[in-house]
């Protein structure tokens, strides 16, 4: 017997342990809501004047993000017709969804810095350190993932990213070269609950226990070799978009009982995004405190679910 949503019955209980209860319906809801249209405006190729002023000659509605001024959200668009635009196929702009725009601006990339970027095909997210870099400093992207290689390396062709070096590769397999890297992004693989939508049923046709245990095993070795490649007073962010506590709570906790003791949790500064609490514990399992300071982004009509922690190495 199936709820209403359609949902795996096991993943709606799960979620009601996870969610608080007041917010339960409202998170639900969201399974039903379609996807919101939003872009990432480039300006590694143009400026937000140039974008605004193009949509506005060809009629298209489109509303701000308070918290983020090159995204906007496409209201009277279809994903189809962005597809064939001349700002798309110019890389103007690049759908993203807005709450994967947020571990970029956790890790908050400096034009001088040198970076890694673990997980990082398609290239939305490299892309988006190139433009906060202005192409200066370097990016190092890492995708295990052949078909999704070339995907990478052909966005950052697009997108006009420069400064970025690639190698196919499983990130776990990386090793020290002789320099630290400033800042790591680990926009790891996961069970994707966070994107889960009933009207699409291959959004989840592939969930369950197992993947989630199979996906923690991943993060565990990307974020132990992340935290081995980041240089005294560098910065680490893991983001995922599941709800999964084992992917989530629970990877960050096992890292700081396993990884270097001089890495900190610390809190992300992050201004107007709904969040709800990061769990402390699951089960029998009792969390180490610190995971209170991770964030837990609330799903609503605009934003997926989605998880992230910064940590930063002492020194």
């Amino acid at each position: 017997m199936h709820d209403r949503t359609s949902l795996p019955l096991n993943l709606l209980e799960r979620l009601r342990l996870i969610l608080p209860s007041e917010e339960w319906p409202k998170v639900i809801t969201t399974f039903h809501m379609p996807r919101v249209l939003s872009v990432r405006i480039n300006t590694l190729k143009t400026s937000r004047e140039v974008v605004l002023r193009r949509l506005q000659e060809k009629g298209i509605v489109f509303q701000n993000v308070s918290w983020y001024p090159e995204a906007l959200i496409l209201q009277n668009y279809a994903q189809n017709e962005l597809g064939e635009s001349d700002w798309v196929k110019k890389g103007w702009v690049f759908a993203q969804n807005l709450s994967g725009i947020l571990p970029v601006l956790v890790l908050n990339p400096q034009p001088a810095d040198r970076i890694l970027d673990m997980c990082a095909a398609p290239g939305s997210k490299t892309t988006q350190i190139a433009s906060l870099m202005r192409n200066e400093g370097s990016i190092l992207a890492l995708e295990a993932v052949r078909d999704r290689f070339y995907r990478l390396k052909a966005v950052c062709a697009l997108l006009g990213a420069t400064n970025v070096d690639f190698k196919l590769m499983d990130a776990r397999c990386y090793r020290f070269a002789g320099e630290y890297f400033d800042r790591i992004l680990v926009d790891a693989p996961c069970s994707s609950e966070g994107r889960f939508k009933i009207f699409d049923p291959k959004t989840f046709a592939y969930w369950s226990p197992r993947k989630i245990r199979e996906m923690v095993q991943k993060q565990r070795g990307l974020l132990m070799t992340a935290s081995h490649l980041v240089r005294p007073g560098g910065w680490l962010v893991y983001s995922t978009c599941t709800f999964a506590p084992e992917e989530n709570e629970g990877v960050v906790d096992w890292l700081l009982r396993k990884g270097p003791q001089d890495l900190e949790l610390v809190e992300c500064p992050l201004k107007g995004i709904g969040r709800y609490p990061a769990l402390t514990r699951w089960g029998e399992k009792v969390f180490d405190r610190r995971v209170s300071r991770c964030w837990r982004v609330l799903p609503d009509a605009l934003m997926e679910g989605f998880f992230l922690a910064l940590f930063r190495r002492k020194g």
